[in-house]
């Protein structure tokens, strides 16, 4: 390991523990072990890579997302601090899976992936189709170990703040040793990867009562709730301390010191769940919204500023309002997905787009109920 690693390991202890409450256990893996593995986990908050990496002693190459790249700081963290592998979200990539089989086969290194792809939007799994790990799993013929976090979710949502000295809990398991994976077939190994990732914070803190501590507990949501369920309208939603607030109805909710939520549902994952629900009405209005818009090259990991500009969604399309216009057919889309906290990216024909949004999440939501109907 490297002085540079081992210099920016130290950092990040003590960074990550000065902000949460910290607490790992083990059960039949040892963190020590210099032989390679594959390290799966649930994926609760952006940085889970890095809270779960830095208590193993040979860390594990990590599978970062390609858009941290274009940050000269994170790009610098990532080939100079730690060796990792790109990944584009959202879509398949054989150059990865062979840059994974490398590592694991001739470096004889650990490998770092998080299965879902993406952090947590509203505190459980996110829904992931598990066929391609299982595939990765078999092909690697390596054992296959869980780092499964409990309330990291709570401590740093995705569109907050963290909580200070919020409980973070990560407990690393064998899931399959290597000697048992040619008895499994790799419907067998999906069932399993899917049981161990399954998480919902709300539910396990129902019962744990840890106190996550933060004055605006609730500023940001807006980015990722839109729905109001009293008025039914959409986009007047706003998180101030610990409350939900909609322009036409005032406060409707507001979170408690475990951060369970005091309100029309019982947990955000209810919430996010119900809202989708609304797109066949809102859909005959246009969707307005706006923010940053980048035009990214992933291949030379930079990207050029467009300009704030105004956001359109409608009649299938969307328009941004630059001069001139430029429109997307939706169905013509892909890889759609919210990336950091409220940047929405996606690849149109051979170019790649980046977009930092005021409310990403009704956009992509929006995007993807066209193309699924």
């Amino acid at each position: 390991m490297g002085l540079l690693t081992e210099v920016g390991r130290i950092g990040l202890k003590i960074m990550f523990h000065y902000r949460f409450d910290l607490k790992y256990t083990y059960d039949h893996f040892d963190p020590k072990t210099k032989s390679p593995y594959l390290l799966l986990g649930n994926h609760a908050t952006q940085h889970d890579p890095l809270i779960v990496g830095m208590v193993i002693k040979r860390y594990p190459y990590p599978v970062a997302n390609s858009f941290l790249y274009t940050n000269p700081i994170f790009k610098w963290l990532l080939t100079h601090v730690v060796t990792s592998i790109s990944k584009r979200k959202g879509q398949s990539d054989m150059q990865t899976i062979r840059l994974i089989l490398d590592a694991i086969h001739k470096q004889k290194r650990p490998v770092m992936l998080f299965p879902e792809g993406n952090a947590s939007y509203f505190g459980e799994q996110t829904k992931t189709d598990y066929v391609p790990t299982a595939k990765l799993v078999k092909k690697l013929n390596v054992d296959v170990v869980i780092a499964k976090i409990n309330g990291g979710y709570l401590a740093h949502p995705r569109w907050g703040f963290y909580r200070k000295k919020g409980h973070f809990h990560t407990h690393f398991y064998t899931l399959i040793s290597k000697e048992s994976l040619p008895s499994l077939s790799v419907e067998q190994i999906e069932g399993q990867l899917k049981d161990a990732i399954a998480f919902n914070d709300f539910k396990w803190n129902a019962s744990k009562q840890f106190r996550y501590r933060l004055k605006g507990r609730a500023d940001g949501i807006e980015h990722y709730l839109y729905y109001c369920p009293k008025c039914k309208h959409t986009q007047t939603l706003k998180g101030q301390d610990a409350d939900i607030h909609c322009s036409h109805c005032g406060k409707i909710a507001s979170f408690d010191e475990t951060s369970q939520l005091n309100g029309p549902y019982p947990s955000l994952v209810e919430w996010g769940s119900d809202q989708k629900k609304i797109f066949p009405k809102r859909l005959n209005e246009a969707i307005q919204t706006e923010g940053q818009l980048y035009q990214v090259d992933v291949i030379q990991q930079k990207k050029k500023d467009l300009g704030y500009q105004q956001v359109i969604l409608e009649n299938q399309k969307l328009k941004i309002k630059t001069d001139p216009v430029i429109t997307f057919d939706v169905d013509k889309i892909q890889g759609e997905v919210i990336t950091r906290k409220h940047n929405l990216s996606f690849d149109y024909g051979e170019q790649t787009y980046n977009f930092l949004l005021k409310d990403p999440m009704i956009i992509l939501n929006a995007i993807t109920y066209i193309k699924e109907n």
